[in-house]
């Protein structure tokens, strides 16, 4: 598997896998998934298995809270059929170290309270709750916080 930044020409990819992971409404349109792509201080990276198949995506970025450099993990997708075999592990993990690099002392991050199956994978990498959003997604389904040291 290669890990590789994300380009322009995987935009359609980008967006049929988001589409695939999340529900109407909670997955993004493809004008916020070119935002975030495009915001400065974010970066996406690309999990690539075979001949440029998308194995997974991720976008993260950097924010500052208190003076402090945080990083922040956007969106994580992986195809369905390429979960529990470490792919999403593999692009987290590559994330931290980027984040790592850039100075960030804490990565932090949004999941949905129904979506026990990413709250679940976050806690086996070492993320913690933090809180709760109420109505964040759809403005009736509520987030837990959640982060981790760097």
């Amino acid at each position: 598997m290669l890990i590789r930044e994300a380009l322009a020409e995987d935009f359609a990819g980008l967006y049929a896998l988001d589409q695939a992971c999340f529900v109407p409404g909670i997955s993004w349109s493809k004008a916020e998934l070119a935002y975030f792509l495009k915001y400065p201080r974010n970066f996406a990276l690309v999990a690539e298995c075979g001949a440029r198949q998308i194995a997974g995506f991720t976008i993260a970025g950097t924010l500052r809270r208190e003076g402090a450099l945080l990083g922040r993990l956007i969106t994580l997708d992986v195809q369905p059929e390429m979960r529990r075999r470490r792919v999403g592990g593999i692009l987290l993990e590559a994330v931290e170290e980027r984040l790592r690099v850039a100075g960030a002392e804490v990565l932090v991050l949004e999941v949905a309270v129904d979506n026990e199956a990413a709250q679940g994978f976050y806690e086996r990498h070492g993320f913690r709750r933090t809180g709760r959003i109420r109505g964040y997604y759809l403005g009736r389904i509520d987030a837990l916080t959640m982060e981790k040291a760097l």
